[in-house]
């Protein structure tokens, strides 16, 4: 690849890193109660109804800017600007991002496979050695000789998906082509003296093309949660220069640039990426055959089920570093797949990290799920929470007709099961997947829990994925206790 190939490679990632992470921080800030909460932002939430972020923000500029053109203005501003175009940490978080993909990447059953079948050495140790250098790298290409009239060549659609507070939305983002993350990966190669069979560039290259995005926001993220030591200074800056471009084209005063204004720190601009829901970058292939048989027993069609912002944040602290453990997830699948209705049961010893197992379930069930975590830290430890929490669930992600919840939906499961036996009839060839964490302490505190449960194992494509350190108090039929 030609040095000036590399230069607009360098130029269009860092470009599009700086508008995802723009989009991120504005969508948040505007669309997330959690995010508005933890920064301390007066007011609630700004009610959408379906707008896109980027359409809520086109309503306050003055002359009525269509949202697509709000959309290419921003990415078209932000690409051309030196502040953002040479700041050395935007480029560092970019660079991590690609090292991490390559990092794991490289353990993927799928490349070991390839080398395999083609008697190639196997490619994990060169690709870890440029994982280790990729940031280096990165900051080293001149990019003196880059096209900037070549634009960051952003579509309207990713656009709208990355200014979305929607975890799926920004989940379909994908970065450069294909062909521009081979090319890339030849030239870094072989400025390193490596070379690789073009079936696993083309393999890297693809994981590259679908996972850049989603790596570069978790590292920024994960580095929010520790201080933002890295990074929070350059996101602060990032925002304060869309904003200032915002204002440029036109963003009146209001609600909307009151929000974004309140993000005026940098542990503000920590509170809200730390916030941002966790999302399933994967890279690696050692569950991606398990997503794909979980995802087929679920609607993925329909809207998620809306788990509470308490959930969110269980899920995202307890799959921030989760690795390995396919054998469990194996298990579950076979357990879909073989019963109509049932219960499968995960049981194990405090500290081994069932919750984080159960956490990474309701990702990789893309949240089509029904969910409780109990938290002594966020005082989620009574059955009363957990049966408001699953009959809100239900009721708002299959539109049943409860206005709200009666007054005694909470005192036993009688309602709950009401709620199951009207989406039953809902599910058609599809099943309803329920996982709570910590069983022992919702049947502890509730003697009618093991009733509930005992009416809910007649109905048809009703599957509970639950979490206990002891079930044998639990008298069901179609049970499957699973140790680790």
């Amino acid at each position: 690849m030609p040095l000036v190939d590399s230069a607009n490679t360098k130029i269009r990632v860092i470009g599009c890193s700086a508008v995802m992470a723009v989009g991120q921080i504005i969508s948040s800030a505007i669309a997330n109660p959690g995010t508005q909460a933890a920064a301390g932002m007066m007011g609630g939430p700004i009610a959408l109804g379906g707008v896109s972020i980027l359409a809520a923000i086109a309503t306050g500029i003055a002359g009525n800017m269509a949202a697509n053109d709000l959309g290419n203005k921003m990415a078209e501003r932000l690409a051309k600007n030196p502040r953002i175009l040479d700041n050395h940490d935007l480029i560092k978080a970019a660079g991590e991002a690609i090292g991490y993909i390559l990092r794991e990447v490289a353990k993927s059953d799928r490349l070991i496979a390839i080398a395999e079948t083609k008697k190639l050495p196997y490619p994990e140790q060169a690709l870890a050695q440029l994982a280790e250098k990729t940031p280096e790298y990165w900051l080293d290409i001149n990019t003196s000789t880059a096209d900037l009239s070549r634009g960051l060549q952003i579509s309207e659609e990713q656009l709208t998906q990355i200014f979305s507070a929607d975890v799926e939305e920004f989940d379909r983002v994908t970065g450069l082509t294909p062909a521009d993350w081979a090319s890339f990966l030849r030239e870094f190669a072989t400025s390193e003296g490596k070379s690789f069979d073009g079936e696993i560039v083309e393999f890297v290259a693809d994981k590259l093309y679908v996972t850049f995005p989603k790596a570069y926001r978790e590292v920024l993220k994960l580095d929010a949660a520790k201080g933002g030591e890295k990074f929070a200074a350059m996101l602060l800056n990032l925002h304060q220069i869309a904003l200032a471009e915002l204002r440029d084209l036109g963003l009146q005063n209001g609600e909307i640039l009151q929000k974004l204004e309140a993000v005026a720190t940098q542990q503000q601009i920590c509170q809200v990426m730390v916030k941002l829901e966790a999302i399933e970058i994967g890279i690696r292939d050692d569950l991606a055959q398990i997503q794909n048989l979980l995802e087929r027993f679920v609607d993925t069609s329909a809207p998620r089920l809306p788990l509470p912002y308490e959930c969110e944040t269980i899920i995202a602290d307890r799959t921030q570093d989760f690795t390995g453990r396919r054998f469990v997830f194996a298990a579950i699948a076979e357990f879909l797949q073989n019963n109509r209705k049932g219960y499968f049961v995960l049981e194990a010893d405090p500290g081994v990290g069932k919750s984080s197992i159960m956490a990474k379930l309701v990702l990789l069930l893309k949240r089509r799920c029904v969910a409780h975590f109990n938290s002594q830290s966020q005082g989620i430890v009574r059955a009363e929470q957990f049966l408001e929490n699953a009959c809100t669930q239900l009721i708002r992600g299959y539109q049943l007709n409860y206005p709200q919840l009666p007054e005694n939906a909470t005192r036993d499961g009688n309602f709950l099961s009401r709620l199951l036996g009207e989406v039953s009839a809902k599910l058609g060839g599809k099943k309803l997947i329920i996982v709570v964490d910590a069983l022992d302490e919702v049947i502890s505190v509730c003697r009618g829990a093991v009733a509930m449960f005992c009416i809910c194992q007649m109905l048809c494509r009703i599957m509970f994925i639950l979490l206990s350190r002891n079930s044998r108090k639990l008298c069901l039929c179609q049970i499957i206790r699973f140790s680790i």
